[in-house]
């Protein structure tokens, strides 16, 4: 038996073996998902006017981007020494796995909407919300993110409707809200108009 195949054996044990092959491969495969984030961007634009598969490759591209994360936190996590920093490591990419699945849950329940809005076949709500809640805009306008109605919320975010407009014409009034049934996605928002 020549002594080259058991010198083979042994570099690729020796390479399994190696911190910086785990610490590195899950960031190349991050970057890739990163990639991936702005792929699925560019194909949610390209449908921006059907709103269903926009809002849908919008959820991959959130997913994506946040696996990106997640994996590279995780090659952080296995490269450090410090048990500190592994710890941090490990917290931050299970918190942004997390928001990714629920992600890609949002794109299953838009799915499964799919047919109600082609059909029209939207849930109507007639009431006053109880909260609103608003995106942490650094340049320009805040807009309202979620209307709360008691125990229901409704994603309002794509109306585009800013804070300053929602405090001046909706808060404390009945609003008729016209929402998906799974995913709960608003598609129209207005003050609601007593016959």
């Amino acid at each position: 038996m020549s002594p080259i195949p058991t010198l083979k054996k042994k570099r690729r044990l020796s390479w399994l073996k190696d911190r910086d092959t785990f610490t590195v491969l899950p960031m190349i495969v991050g970057m890739l998902f990163f990639v991936l984030t702005f792929i699925f961007w560019g194909i949610s634009k390209l449908f921006e006017e059907n709103f269903i598969l926009s809002e849908i490759f919008g959820a991959f591209s959130a997913a994506s981007m946040c696996l990106c994360f997640s994996l590279i936190f995780s090659g952080l996590m296995i490269g450090t020494k410090n048990w500190f920093g592994r710890i941090a490591s490990f917290l931050a990419a299970a918190i942004i796995f997390s928001a990714g699945y629920s992600f890609v849950e949002t794109s299953i329940l838009l799915f499964k909407d799919k047919t109600a809005f082609e059909l029209k076949q939207f849930e109507e709500l007639i009431a006053v919300p109880t909260h609103a809640e608003y995106d942490d805009a650094d340049v320009g306008p805040e807009y309202v993110m979620e209307l709360q109605f008691n125990d229901l919320t409704i994603d309002v975010y794509n109306q585009d409707i800013t804070r300053a407009y929602y405090i001046e014409n909706l808060a404390g009034k009945p609003l008729e809200v016209h929402y998906l049934p799974n995913s709960r996605f608003a598609v129209s928002v207005k003050k609601h108009q007593e016959n």
